[in-house]
C-alpha cells in the first residue's frame, strides 16, 4: 500500500470497525448504519444463565466460581455462535490493531469499572492498571498485543497509572483447551515481573475476553502473593456460557472480592 493511501486510511477516511465499509467523521461511534443496529442487538443479548443483559448479569464463569466473593467488570458477551457480525469485531480486536476498536471498547470498560467502584466504595485513583499479555509468538504475528493496548488506553481514560506486571512464557494458546487445560496451561504460563508493590497494592487487570476466567484467576494468584491487597478483572467481553447442571441456583458476585480464596490458597501453598 502506497504511503498516500496509508495516510489516506489513517487522517482521512474513517471506517466501520466491524465491516469496513467508509462512514462519516460526524458517526458518534465507528459503526456503519447497518452494523449500528446489529451492535445495538449485540448489546441487547442476555445471560443464558440469569436472563439478564450485560450490564446487568452477575453470572460468574467456572474458575471464578471457585474463587470465593469474588468481582469483575465486563461490557458485552461474546458468543460465537450468535454473535454473527459482530465477531468481526473481536476478530479484528485480536489480529489488527485498531485505535477506534480500541477506545470504543475501552469507553465501555471505563463506564462500566466507575460503576462497579461506585457501588463497591471502591476510589479509582488508589489503583493501577496492567495486563494478562497474549502469548509472545502471536504478539510477534500480529504485531500488537491487544490486552497492552486496552489496559493503556482504560488507564489513560481512568486517569491512572499503567504498569507492565506479567510476562507469557506459554507454549500453547489457551484457545480450543479443555476448561482443565486451561487452567493448567494459564497457571504454568504467567511469570510476575512487577517488582515491588509498595505502592501499587490495588489492581485492575485487563484481559480482552473473559471465558474459563484460568487466565484471571493465574494472574490474581500472582498478584496477591506478592502482596497485592485488591484485584479487580476488567475485561471488554465475557463468554455467554451455560454450565451443565447450572439452570437455577448460580453464584452471583453480590460481594465481589478476589482476596479471600486466593490469599488463602497462597498461605497454603495451593492453588
Amino acid at each position: 500500500m502506497r504511503l498516500k493511501e496509508i495516510l489516506k486510511r489513517m487522517f482521512v477516511e474513517r471506517y466501520c470497525v466491524i465491516c469496513g465499509e467508509a462512514i462519516s467523521h460526524d458517526e458518534e461511534e465507528a459503526f456503519c448504519g447497518e452494523c449500528s443496529e446489529h451492535w445495538k442487538e449485540f448489546l441487547a443479548v442476555k445471560c443464558r444463565n440469569c436472563g439478564r443483559v450485560g450490564s446487568m448479569c452477575t453470572c460468574l464463569p467456572s474458575k471464578v466460581k471457585k474463587i470465593n466473593h469474588s468481582v469483575a467488570s465486563w461490557c458485552v458477551f461474546y458468543d460465537a455462535s450468535t454473535n454473527g457480525e459482530i465477531n468481526r469485531l473481536f476478530t479484528r480486536m485480536k489480529r489488527r490493531y485498531d485505535r477506534e476498536i480500541i477506545d470504543l471498547c475501552t469507553e465501555r470498560m471505563k463506564k462500566s469499572i466507575i460503576a462497579l467502584f461506585k457501588k463497591r466504595g471502591y476510589k479509582v485513583e488508589e489503583f493501577v492498571v496492567t495486563y494478562a499479555p497474549r502469548k509472545r509468538g502471536n504478539a510477534k504475528k500480529y504485531g500488537f498485543d491487544q490486552s497492552k493496548k486496552l489496559a493503556k488506553s482504560l488507564a489513560r481514560k481512568l486517569g491512572i497509572k499503567y504498569i507492565k506486571m506479567f510476562k507469557n512464557n506459554a507454549q500453547q494458546e489457551q484457545k480450543g483447551l479443555s476448561k482443565q487445560e486451561r487452567a493448567i496451561n494459564a497457571q504454568q504460563s504467567y511469570v510476575y515481573v512487577g517488582g515491588s508493590m509498595r505502592d501499587n497494592k490495588k489492581i485492575i487487570i485487563v484481559d480482552d475476553i473473559m471465558t474459563s476466567g484460568a487466565t484471571l484467576y493465574a494472574c490474581a494468584f500472582q498478584l496477591y502473593k506478592n502482596g497485592a491487597e485488591t484485584v479487580v478483572p476488567s475485561t471488554f467481553a465475557k463468554d455467554n456460557y451455560r454450565e451443565r447442571g447450572v439452570k437455577k441456583h448460580v453464584k452471583r458476585n453480590t460481594t465481589y472480592h478476589f482476596s479471600r480464596a486466593v490469599k488463602g490458597f497462597v498461605r497454603n501453598g495451593t492453588q
